[in-house]
């Protein structure tokens, strides 16, 4: 019969030479495990460079270059070559998981930021892996293809093929296809994640026309072509994308026309902006982001003034919690010399969005040009004049002291703004006489002022 664990003496554990002799065999196994790894990744790279060989002089031979089957060999023979060093990556395992697939170890660790968020880089000769706070694969970076350009290549040996015969995508065709699609948006993303967006929105337009080549219309990936050329800073291929996404009915409810207007709007085309923006809210009427975009343009462009009231009366039905559109409204009002009602717009404002310093701003001003008007009379008055003088002198006091309560909350709520404190330095300047708390503030802001000009 055996002996239960439980009766086993503990005079019969193991001793610490037993320990070091399996820790020396534990050792010995994992440096055979890597060894193995990377002989078996040598051999994996010498058999892939072998069919890239072959597809070499396949492609070369006239008569093998007219069959549908060199180019899809070789698109899958490029594929391969595209992410031989990476394929085992899998964002969301732990770095500690796939260092055990890749079977390699990095050059160099260090902390670095993307996005604004905290990371670390494993480094290694031909990619980048980085790794989130919780340890796991966030994205990594391709520095070297097996072959250069593998990728764009496997995409233009797919496009052959395509031509050759577009019923290529019924067979093995697809499998290949899709392979390449999904790494067009895995590669995608990894660029866009690392800032690299005009070359993400390159991978991101190709994977929508190897889409388009199996058969199927990824409008979704149309978009994010359109996202990452504007974010590019490539307007016209951001607007021929986003322009397509809309016209094969990818447009969130008029989100789509509202990013389309506010590039143009960015390249100083307001009229094409308008237009965009008149035919979808006669689509989306009730989409007041439309509006409100809408009003703001009519404004820059002084339209007519009853086409804009008509149009903020209708977007503050719809949002009577929006600041924003009575900080349009505020602005429309001043333009046409309505200064109360530009005014009491702009008071509105703070009080439906009482933590935008904008609004404040705005009626400090206002308040502030009151006061101006009245000094500018008393400026006007004969020099004798001194009653008048003083009684126009007093009349101001009010209005300054007003705008600078107002300009003081929007310098609370944004204290790195200079335009703000220069106004208040103005402000407590014309006040600094014979007013020590006044002259103590104009020296605060003076010298404040001074420091952000970097003086």
């Amino acid at each position: 019969m055996k002996t239960p664990l439980s009766t086993i003496p503990l005079t019969n554990k193991p001793t610490p030479s037993y320990h070091k002799t399996m820790k020396k065999l534990f050792l010995i196994l994992a440096a055979a495990a890597t060894t193995l790894g990377a002989s078996s990744q040598t051999k994996e790279l010498d058999n892939l460079n072998k069919r890239l060989t072959k597809s070499d002089e396949s492609i070369a031979d006239p008569k093998k270059a007219g069959a549908v089957n060199t180019w899809i060999e070789r698109a899958d023979a490029l594929l391969a070559a595209s992410n031989a060093y990476t394929k085992e990556l899998i964002a969301g395992f732990s770095i500690e998981q796939s260092l055990n697939l890749i079977a390699d170890e990095p050059e160099e660790i260090v902390e670095v930021e993307i996005g604004g968020e905290a990371h670390k880089k494993y480094v290694f000769e031909n990619y980048d892996i980085y790794v989130d706070g919780n340890g796991s694969v966030a994205f990594w970076n391709t520095k070297n293809e097996f072959r250069p350009g593998a990728l764009n290549g496997a995409f233009d040996a797919l496009k052959k093929a395509y031509e050759i015969d577009p019923n290529v995508f019924s067979s093995k065709g697809y499998i290949v296809g899709t392979n390449l699609l999904n790494q067009f948006n895995t590669n995608g993303m990894n660029l866009y994640k690392l800032d690299k967006k005009t070359e993400a929105a390159d991978l991101f337009a190709k994977a929508a026309e190897t889409n388009q080549m199996l058969g199927t219309v990824d409008s979704v990936m149309i978009y994010y072509a359109g996202v990452a050329y504007n974010e590019g800073g490539e307007y016209d291929k951001a607007l021929t994308y986003l322009n397509k996404a809309r016209e094969i009915g990818y447009d969130q409810q008029g989100g789509v026309d509202s990013y389309i207007a506010y590039i143009q709007q960015q390249q100083g085309k307001l009229e094409e902006a308008i237009a965009t923006l008149e035919a979808a809210t006669v689509k989306y009427p009730t989409n007041n982001q439309l509006v409100t975009q809408l009003i703001d343009l009519y404004v820059q462009t002084k339209r007519s003034p009853d086409k804009v009231v008509a149009m903020l009366a209708k977007a503050k039905e719809l949002d009577p919690n929006n600041g924003a559109l009575y900080m349009l409204e505020g602005s429309l009002w001043e333009q046409m010399g309505e200064a109360d009602k530009a005014e009491a717009a702009f008071l509105e404002a703070t009080k439906v969005d009482p933590s935008n310093p904008i609004g404040y701003m705005n009626a400090g001003i206002m308040q502030a040009r009151k006061g101006d008007k009245l000094i500018e009379q008393a400026q006007k008055l004969d020099i004798n004049d001194v009653k008048g003088y003083n009684a126009l002198i007093d009349q101001a006091i009010p209005f300054y002291d007003s705008a600078i309560g107002l300009l003081e909350k929007a310098h609370e709520l944004n204290p790195k703004d200079a335009t703000i404190v220069d106004l208040l330095k103005s402000l407590y300047y014309q006040k600094k006489n014979d007013d020590p708390a006044a002259e103590a503030k104009f020296k605060h802001y003076y010298e404040l002022s001074k420091e952000m000009q970097g003086e």
